[in-house]
Parts: C-alpha cells; sequence; structure tokens
C-alpha cells in the first residue's frame, strides 16, 4: 500500500512539475539552430515570388481555403514526409514555407533541413499575418479572386 501511494504521488508531482510550454520553447530553440539565418521578410518574399521561387504553406486545409499567397502549394507539416517521399517537393529546390505566423514553418523548415537535406528553405517571417499586414494579395476558397485582406484589431 505505500509503494502504491509513493507511486501516486510520484506521478501527480511529475504531472505538477511538466509544463508544456517548456516542450515548446525548446522546440523552438532546436528549430532555429538547424534553420539559422534562413528567414525572408514580406518584401523579399515578394521579389522571390515573382522570380519564380516556390511557396509551401504549411498549415491545414481550413486554413488555407481561407487565404493563401497566390501559387502556394499545401503541405500541411503532419504530412511533409510523405509529399519528400512522393517528390511533391525536392531538395534541390528554393522554397519559402510560410504557416499563420510562422511557428509551423519553422519547424517544418527545420525538419526539410535535418532530416531530408534540404537547403534552401526560408521562413517567412510573420507568415500569413505579417503577409496580409503588408498587404500581399490574399486567394480564398470563394472564388472571389486575389482580394486584400485586413487584420482584425
Amino acid at each position: 500500500m505505500k509503494k502504491l501511494l509513493l507511486a501516486g504521488l510520484l506521478s501527480v508531482g511529475i504531472l505538477f512539475a511538466y509544463n508544456p510550454l517548456e516542450g515548446i520553447k525548446a522546440q523552438k530553440e532546436a528549430a532555429l539552430k538547424i534553420v539559422k539565418n534562413h528567414f525572408i521578410d514580406v518584401k523579399t518574399a515578394k521579389k522571390w515570388i515573382k522570380e519564380g521561387v516556390k511557396v509551401i504553406d504549411v498549415r491545414e486545409m481550413p486554413e488555407f481555403l481561407a487565404g493563401h499567397i497566390p501559387g502556394a502549394k499545401l503541405i500541411p507539416r503532419g504530412v511533409l514526409y510523405a509529399a519528400v517521399k512522393k517528390e511533391k517537393i525536392t531538395p534541390n529546390q528554393k522554397y519559402i514555407i510560410v504557416c499563420r505566423t510562422g511557428h509551423r514553418a519553422l519547424l517544418a523548415a527545420a525538419t526539410l533541413k535535418k532530416w531530408f537535406g534540404f537547403n534552401e528553405v526560408y521562413v517567412l517571417k510573420g507568415g500569413m499575418r505579417a503577409w496580409i499586414k503588408d498587404k500581399g494579395v490574399v486567394i480564398n476558397a470563394m472564388k472571389l479572386g486575389p482580394v486584400r485582406m485586413e487584420l482584425l484589431k
């Protein structure tokens, strides 16, 4: 009985000692070490897109349908492995990785660099929020064509 009580107290102590935000912080720090300085701003992204650089949007389908950069390819972060294996994206290309704020894009870029040997992956700083704030054109699922969106304050 004492062993069971002790085990219960230890597991409760571990439960309260665990801070999920620490895990997120460590994950971000590790990704930053891998990605290094491969961040670009909206102005650079717009220039590169005009030059033919591909955009990979790593958000989920509903987010993508709500509004995405024209020409962006939807590859949710959770299916990057399958996209690489099916050669939907290849390591010898240059890509801009985008999400809502930049966090998922950072993790996706780190995955592509570390596990699949991609060298030319760049994270759009601030993600779609920065794109919209900078008056970037957005395509939506309602087939309204390119529109300009504004962030709600």
